[in-house]
């Protein structure tokens, strides 16, 4: 059996005061960040308003279910890349009580931090015999590889539509050095010992077993390809059918996504993916369809992520009710 997470000592109490000023930190700076967002999008929805509001009435009501369906296949496919991490770290949670833990910890990215579906995450796996720690660096490694094939897809694709596009977008591109380095399988387990040492707590002594990763790296790639598709739906309900539309969109949202996830005081990127996308779909649609398209987008993508997370709930609480033992196993490994 894997070693359990340690019984919260004084060093960790120490620990969690000393974060407290930190969170409220970024909490304010996640709060400055959305009130500036929601300013300015005001005033360009304000100016807009006419092509903004007959944007959304031109997309009607079958490119939003559609979307719905592509963003339900783009947030799904990034529970195999998790859970594929995690077996890569020698920790095999059960596919249902996987699914629970990892779509419900997703709902906390709302809330200013984005360290809240890590915390979840964390206690979730250590109920189930997994430590904080390996639940740390599956989470870690899961974002950082989501952002490199990220940003290698927008690397690809922008091109692929516009020779000039990434001298517009070069400065985004600028980790995607560091970001392919932390992806070796003993760099972040290395990184996170260092840490844990200096907080004289143990090791977490894994390494990321290559064949998960590259498992893992081939899920999230089918989950930039469904997110890219939502925002392709959208785009084309206002006239944009073609396959370079399919292009910008997909790697548009590749580069917005792994934007928004690296500027950690946003909850879910708010701001941040939204600013990057409007400006790259304003190549093909005028400001206020832009904007339309992207609010339209965020929508349906949060709906996606509620849906997920109250789908696992209500199965989860069904077998709770019948008695199924399945998906409430411990965390098997594989040592």
């Amino acid at each position: 059996m894997k070693e359990t997470g340690v019984a919260p000592g004084a060093d960790e109490t120490r620990a969690e005061v000393t974060q407290r000023p930190a969170n409220r930190r970024r909490a304010l700076v996640a709060g400055l960040v959305l009130a500036v967002v929601a300013a300015g999008a005001c005033v360009v929805i304000y100016r807009e308003r006419h092509s903004f509001v007959d944007s959304l009435r031109r997309m009607g009501p079958w490119p939003m279910v559609a979307g719905f369906a592509c963003g339900l296949i783009g947030i799904s496919a990034t529970y195999p890349v998790w859970r594929q991490v995690l077996q890569g770290l020698d920790v095999d949670l059960p596919w249902g009580a996987g699914a629970r833990v990892f779509f419900i910890s997703q709902l906390g990215k709302y809330l200013p931090g984005s360290v809240w579906p890590v915390v979840m995450q964390m206690e979730a796996g250590r109920a189930r015999g997994a430590s904080r720690r390996t639940m740390l660096a599956a989470n870690l490694i899961t974002v950082l590889m989501s952002c490199c094939v990220g940003l290698l897809l927008a690397c690809l694709l922008l091109p692929l539509y516009d020779a000039k596009a990434l001298g517009r977008y070069w400065w985004a591109l600028l980790a995607l050095p560091l970001l392919v380095g932390l992806l070796h399988p003993r760099v972040v387990p290395a990184l996170l010992d260092r840490f844990f040492a200096l907080l004289h707590r143990p090791p977490l002594g894994e390494q990321l077993d290559i064949g998960s990763g590259l498992r893992a790296c081939g899920w999230s790639l089918l989950s930039w390809i469904g997110l890219g598709a939502n925002l392709t739906v959208l785009s084309s309900a206002l006239g944009h059918e073609t396959f370079s539309t399919a292009v910008l969109c997909t790697g548009g949202m590749a580069l917005a996504f792994s934007l928004g996830v690296l500027f950690i005081p946003a909850p879910a990127g708010a701001g941040i993916r939204d600013v990057v996308l409007t400006v790259v779909l304003t190549t093909i649609l005028s400001a206020g369809q832009a904007l339309a398209v992207v609010v339209a987008s965020r929508a349906i993508l949060i709906g996606c992520d509620v849906a997920l997370a109250g789908l696992v709930a209500v199965i989860g609480g069904h077998r709770s009710a019948t008695g199924s033992p399945r998906g409430s196993a411990p965390a098997r490994t594989h040592r």
